[in-house]
């Protein structure tokens, strides 16, 4: 038996088993078909020597595009190794189809091609790094009903996304302080709030500052019911009228979003929620305790983004309101920013690593975005944009 099977590995002649002249060795993968998520491919080798003893040495592997987990060199024990490849379409776009991988021993080379294959295009999207025009971190930003984002951050800056996918040249702030928040009228008007009272409004080509005599720096900024709201870290929220804000007390903590509940308005921040009730505010009862950072309001209600006072790290979603609070939570991590479409698949949040969508019954599934940001505009369809870093911002497309 044992005979047999080396002369089995041999090259077989009139002579009997004799040595191939030349080493040989075959290059296979487990999968040549997978995901490229969930699924990598796990690629063998086994090779030979001129006398057809277990091949020894180094094998180098190659591959167009992707990785080799354990690296691109193989060591082989017994003449067989393997390693493992990973090419995941929500990082390298190209992944996306067929992939070359190539492996050289002596001399010898072997090919063979894997295809990746996302089950599913919009739950395993790719994402594309835009720079922007300066590098600055960017903090908002928001949808123009021309189909741009203008964006918003450090020293004064005010970036415009263009519907073609890229930034085009910055609009005139007249102001070196970081700049927080923004909205946009219909009318094209936007209205930018931040540091050192700042207050920018007008067409992105004639922002002006509006003449107030307030001084603390403005994380929210609301138009509602033809009043503008603006609100901040001295835990107030100031109505504009004529030539300053009128200011009510509302919390002892900052105040971090604004949003419009009904015919009234909504703020949340570091101490818990409020709301407006005649000329005043009031406490909302949540069902948690948390910092709130965000809040939207869509047609299934409020919804509140925020941490857990206890860590400052563990995120939770709510909504609501009314004594039928829900809670929800979210994957780990920071959370950072939220967007909700005009669907309820277009319901997207950020964490410090990546960005998720909400799912049918609570769940939410990872992106797999190279990381995540400050904040999120969703642009329709599968078009997600998220900024933040300095330099760069990212797209999600098919």
């Amino acid at each position: 038996m044992r005979r047999v099977a080396t002369c089995a590995l041999l090259t077989v002649s009139a002579l009997g088993c004799v040595a191939p002249a030349t080493p040989d060795f075959s290059f296979s993968s487990d999968k040549y078909t997978f995901d490229g998520r969930s699924e990598r491919a796990i690629v063998s080798i086994q090779a030979f020597d001129e006398r057809g003893n277990p091949g020894t040495g180094i094998v180098q592997l190659t591959a167009a595009v992707g990785t080799f987990v354990e690296g691109d060199q193989v060591a082989l024990v017994s003449g067989t190794g393997s390693a493992t490849f990973r090419c995941a379409p929500s990082e390298e776009a190209a992944c996306a189809g067929p992939v070359r991988l190539g492996a050289t021993w002596r001399g010898e080379n072997r090919a063979l091609t894997v295809r990746v294959t996302p089950s599913d295009p919009l739950a395993r999207p790719l994402w594309r790094a835009v720079p922007t025009m300066q590098a600055v971190t960017l903090y908002a930003a928001a949808l123009a009903p021309d189909r741009t984002v203008w964006a918003v951050g450090e020293r004064g800056a005010v970036l415009p996304f263009l519907a073609n996918g890229t930034w085009g040249a910055p609009a005139v702030s007249g102001v070196t302080s970081t700049l927080r928040a923004i909205t946009i009228a219909s009318d094209g008007v936007l209205t930018i709030v931040g540091d050192d009272g700042v207050v920018l409004t007008g067409p992105p080509t004639a922002l002006r500052p509006l003449s107030h005599t307030r001084t603390e720096s403005f994380s929210a900024v609301l138009r509602h019911d033809g009043k503008l709201y603006v609100a901040g870290s001295n835990g107030a929220v100031g109505v504009y009228e004529v030539n300053d804000f009128i200011i009510s007390p509302v919390s002892t903590m900052p105040l971090n979003a604004l949003a419009p509940l009904g015919d009234g308005v909504v703020a949340v921040g570091d101490e818990g929620m409020f709301t407006t009730q005649g000329p005043g505010w009031v406490p909302m009862a949540a069902p948690v305790l948390a910092r709130w950072l965000k809040v939207q309001v869509d047609g299934d209600g409020l919804w509140a983004l925020g941490r857990r006072s206890t860590m400052t790290a563990d995120p939770v979603l709510v909504q609501g309101p009314g004594p039928d609070w829900k809670s929800s939570s979210l994957p780990s991590g920071a959370v950072q920013a939220m967007a909700w479409g005009t669907g309820s698949a277009d319901r997207y949040v950020a964490t410090d690593t990546s960005i998720f969508r909400h799912q049918v019954g609570g769940t939410w599934e990872d992106l797999e975005a190279p990381s995540g940001g400050n904040a999120i505009v969703a642009l329709g369809g599968t078009q997600v944009l998220v900024v933040g870093p300095p330099g760069i911002s990212l797209i999600r497309v098919r």
